[in-house]
């Protein structure tokens, strides 16, 4: 990085708008609709840069957060990133369904013990386990993927998560593998979870 800077603005900034992203040429995504899954991890911190490197890619999103999802990462933050507003919470307008505007793919990022335990075990208890309840009907009827990126300390990458994550994949749940190093799975590098969306 050059510390020589003759302080002069951005080029284009009066046309700018704050929310847009440029696209990528070949958008690998274009035209698809993203829900993105967030649960109660440290790794939730980055979901806003998914979000942005997702829409760059042709994709529209929208960020559905567990309440402990919200002590990571604020509402404004996604909504600023996704270009829509979260859903933190169901109301009558039964956002875990949208029938008028499906998702191709739903994306649990960061994946939690509890969020994947809890959907292998078919609870629909919070937001994120109503979602995936539905989604998984979409499944069944060929009308979407799912993918789950598990995040957690290595302590609790236990035999329980372990029979859940196979139980998932039977049921046709794409399951990422996370960046597993300091005894952690992680989240992968953004541009390496856009790419494996991109090939499901």
């Amino acid at each position: 990085m050059s510390t020589e800077w003759n302080f002069a603005p951005p080029a284009g900034a009066a046309e700018a708008r704050d929310k847009a992203v440029a696209l990528k040429p070949a958008g690998r995504l274009a035209g698809k609709r993203v829900a993105l899954l967030i649960g109660g991890s440290i790794a939730a911190y980055r979901t806003p840069d998914l979000a942005r490197a997702l829409r760059r890619e042709g994709a529209s999103v929208r960020a559905f957060c567990s309440a402990s999802a919200l002590d990571f990462v604020t509402p404004m933050a996604l909504e600023w990133t996704s270009g829509e507003k979260p859903v933190t919470s169901l109301s009558a307008d039964a956002e875990h369904v949208e029938g008028d505007l499906p998702y191709d793919y739903f994306l649990v990022a960061p994946a939690t013990y509890n969020t994947i335990n809890s959907f292998a075990c078919g609870l629909a208890s919070g937001v994120l386990g109503t979602v995936l309840a539905s989604a998984l009907g979409r499944l069944e009827a060929k009308r979407c993927r799912i993918a789950v990126l598990p995040c957690m300390h290595g302590t609790m990458h236990n035999a329980i998560l372990i029979d859940s994550l196979k139980r998932l994949k039977s049921l046709g749940v794409d399951i990422l593998k996370p960046r597993q190093e300091d005894g952690k799975d992680k989240l992968p590098e953004i541009d390496e979870i856009v790419a494996a969306l991109a090939a499901l």
